[in-house]
């Protein structure tokens, strides 16, 4: 997987990146696909006919596969995945327009995406409470 998508493969592994290839029917076909169609490529379809919803992630195919999407935590996983489907799609492009055969790339966006998930996990910064302007102490003017 390392010569042909060495992008894909940096980014999400090699196994996943086969699995995305194999399902949209080449890397040329994934390198057109949309990047929310990228996001459930591999999807399972489940008729849950009156049995709970909660336990059921819908919208996440073999994204779901990655060392990233995993590491995750579960409040942010949806978030992380459309992240990983958007750069997939972006690495897919790279490897099919044959830029970037050391996996660069790849690498960059990986390293981006654990970027913006550990920004996720930080506290927000407090608010401040502003104070209120001092009211004029003079006379009042009638017009």
């Amino acid at each position: 997987m390392a010569y042909t998508a060495p992008n894909l493969s940096a980014m999400l592994g090699s196994a996943v990146a086969a699995k995305l290839i194999g399902a949209a029917g080449g890397l040329s076909a994934l390198a057109e696909m949309p990047a929310c169609n990228v996001q459930v490529l591999g999807a399972k379809r489940e008729n849950l006919a009156g049995f709970s919803t909660v336990t059921g992630q819908f919208h996440v195919g073999y994204i779901e596969q990655t060392e990233i999407f995993q590491s995750t935590p579960p409040c942010f996983r949806m978030r992380a995945c459309r992240l990983l489907a958007t750069k997939s799609a972006l690495a897919a492009r790279v490897d099919s327009a044959g830029g970037d055969a050391t996996g660069g790339v790849g690498s960059a966006f990986h390293e981006e995406i654990r970027k913006k998930i550990d920004k996720w996990q930080q506290p927000s910064p407090a608010k401040r409470a502003k104070p209120l302007l001092v009211p004029d102490s003079g006379p009042k003017l009638i017009y």
